[in-house]
């Protein structure tokens, strides 16, 4: 038996009994992308299976580094600076199928993050905020179920459902519902051959105080050997050029945003009371991004990621809940870099 085979048998062992103590916990959350292509390991001739040729690889097992330096947030109502000397997120992620057969998949999705801003200087103005962003770890702990169920030879379905944790709290993760990010997603997919596929769908999405549904799509279009387009619409529309079979770049625009809920410490009312008091808030960001991204495969199995790129910064606001006071920022536009390393499982691998 070959090391590939013998991995292979190992991850198969393993998801189940990573079944038995998540399943509880996964399949009561809700989550943010649809990922069509990842659960794609078996291949039949009676039933459609997600993706084309050439298409940029999964990530099973993945650890990335993502930098966004030098920039500045700017109050709108005051126009006063704070100067970002860099903010770094690190970042890893673990797929595990569950189920793999022609008419029916499913795969457990787990991601931890954490993010910390360094500020060179901190505008009085919003100081508790941004001294608050300046001085705690930011945190993600996301769990995620993913369902692909062909309906024939050219027709599938998909879903994803997720819950992620996402703020300054203290310990390893906190359930508790002002951090909470739950999201539910389906798709509807056409493949019409292994060149070809587009769909769209609907994504649900529930947080602290609000909810909304979002419509999206999906084109894939392998036109050759060399170039391909990706599109995810809106956020992700991407042309691609294979070099080799194992060495890609895809090159284009994408959305990008992130949301935090944070204690704030704020001036105290009464110190005879109290020595200090915190207010919640809840901090997002948001950039649209050139970028270009380089996928090479070192072995079979493990693949280096490298994307480069220019933000553009779009609308960053602070809620304080409390009061449902709204203070809207403004990020200058700054470059950014990512670098992962991850595991894509080959697709013998049944």
């Amino acid at each position: 038996m070959s090391a590939d085979q013998k991995l292979c048998a190992f991850l198969k062992a393993a998801s189940k009994g990573l079944a038995l103590v998540c399943c509880i916990a996964v399949m009561s959350s809700l989550s943010a992308q649809v990922s069509l292509n990842q659960l794609n390991l078996d291949q039949s001739t009676y039933l459609c299976q997600p993706g084309v040729i050439n298409k940029s690889p999964g990530k099973g097992v993945s650890l990335t580094y993502v930098l966004n330096p030098n920039y500045s947030l700017r109050s709108i109502a005051t126009d006063a600076r704070s100067n970002v000397k860099n903010n770094e997120r690190w970042e890893a992620s673990l797929k595990v199928p569950l189920v793999v057969q022609s008419h029916f998949k499913a795969m457990l999705g787990f991601k931890y993050s954490l993010e910390r801003f360094h500020l060179s200087s901190v505008d009085e103005v919003s100081f508790p905020l941004l001294n608050r962003l300046n001085e705690s770890e930011l945190k993600t702990a996301e769990a995620a179920a993913y369902f692909v169920i062909p309906v024939n030879q050219k027709y599938y379905t998909s879903f994803r459902l997720s819950a992620s944790y996402n703020g300054d709290y203290e310990n390893f993760v906190s359930l508790d519902n002002r951090f909470a990010l739950y999201r539910a997603a389906g798709v509807f997919g056409v493949k019409e051959n292994d060149y070809l596929e587009y769909g769209g769908g609907l994504m649900y999405s529930s947080r602290y105080g609000e909810s909304s549904i979002v419509p999206f799509g999906f084109y894939n279009r392998t036109f050759n050997d060399k170039w391909g387009l990706e599109l995810t619409i809106p956020v992700s529309l991407k042309a691609r050029y294979n070099f080799s079979e194992g060495f890609m770049v895809l090159f284009g625009t994408e959305f990008s945003s992130q949301r935090y809920a944070l204690a704030v410490k704020e001036p105290v009312s009464n110190p005879f009371f109290h020595q200090e008091e915190k207010a919640p808030y809840q901090y997002s960001r948001s950039t649209f991004n050139l970028t270009s991204t380089f996928n090479y495969q070192l072995t079979g199995w493990t693949w280096l990621q490298f994307k480069a790129g220019y933000a553009f910064g779009m609308r960053s606001r602070a809620i304080h809940l409390a009061s449902d006071t709204e203070y809207n920022l403004k990020a200058s536009n700054n470059f950014l870099g990512v670098m992962s390393i991850f595991l894509t499982p080959p697709r013998y691998c049944k």
